[in-house]
């Protein structure tokens, strides 16, 4: 759908609840559809092949933006939102005036069942895995971190942050878009899955015989399993695993571990290094 762009005043228009609603893990479930803000997000979906739905403009910054979003998607649905009705649907505190509404990404798939991973995960894949990392912020990190450091896979368990969570999204910057992400219900089954077919799992976790980084190579191969901010991984999920892990720190006051993106970053650095990218 093209043409001008529609306008929409109230805060209690159906459209506007409906945007609204995506603020929500449910909202956005029932719809099929996510939300993000900023132009350069916009363009980095529009180039990605995002589906958009519509291109949502607040009133003031509507005769700045409306052309310059028609000159990256010329058929792009915009609808312009009085200011009441913008501050209703925006998530952001400094919001630049365009919201896009956008369906749901093909490359980020619920796994229905383990049995079929072989067909999602090509043996050449780059891969790290998370295990109930419930801050979207922290999520958000690790993917955009994924597309700087080549890595094309993400493994989450179901109890993960939402990956269409706003602070996700945002977080990001859009690597979602580009990024595969498998979600699954059984965690640490799909992991020893990984390891019986021949992919060594490495839990990051402080064990006894957990191998210091550094000391042994990580391969291209390899999958680095990382767990919760607080709790680390299950112990379900470390027994699944073919080995352990760990980033050697130096001990003093307040140092006890380190932040899950941070430790991702590290890991997935190791994990791409000898690949002679230019980062």
């Amino acid at each position: 759908m093209s043409g001008e762009a529609v306008y929409i005043s109230s805060r209690q228009n159906p459209y506007v609840m409906r945007v609204a609603s995506l603020s929500e893990n449910k909202g956005r479930a029932r719809e099929g559809l996510f939300k993000f803000g900023g132009f350069k997000l916009f363009s980095e979906a529009v180039a990605c092949g995002i589906v958009i739905e519509r291109v949502i403009l607040r009133e003031d910054a509507a005769p700045r933006l409306e052309g310059e979003v028609r000159r990256i998607m010329p058929k792009a649905d915009i609808c312009v939102f009085s200011e009441s009705a913008f501050d209703k649907v925006s998530d952001e505190k400094s919001p630049e005036g365009i919201i896009t509404v956008a369906k749901r990404i093909d490359k980020i798939t619920k796994i229905a069942t383990i049995d079929n991973i072989a067909n999602l995960l090509p043996p050449d894949a780059t891969v790290i895995a998370l295990e109930s990392l419930r801050d979207p912020g922290n999520l958000g990190t690790i993917i955009r971190s994924a597309a700087a450091f080549g890595i094309d896979t993400l493994i989450l368990s179901a109890d993960c942050a939402d990956v269409y969570n706003t602070r996700t999204v945002r977080g990001a910057m859009g690597a979602l878009f580009s990024r595969r992400i498998l979600i699954t219900d059984d965690f640490s089954a799909l992991i020893r899955k990984l390891s019986e077919g021949g992919r060594r799992t490495l839990a990051a976790t402080l064990s006894p015989d957990a191998e210091t980084l550094g000391s042994a190579e990580l391969l291209r191969t390899d999958c680095v399993v990382i767990g919760n901010e607080g709790h680390g991984l299950s112990d379900e999920t470390v027994r699944a695993c073919t080995n352990a892990v760990i980033i050697p720190m130096r001990s003093g006051v307040g140092v006890e571990s380190l932040n899950a993106a941070t430790a991702a970053s590290i890991f997935m650095w190791e994990l791409t290094k000898n690949e002679g990218r230019s980062l």
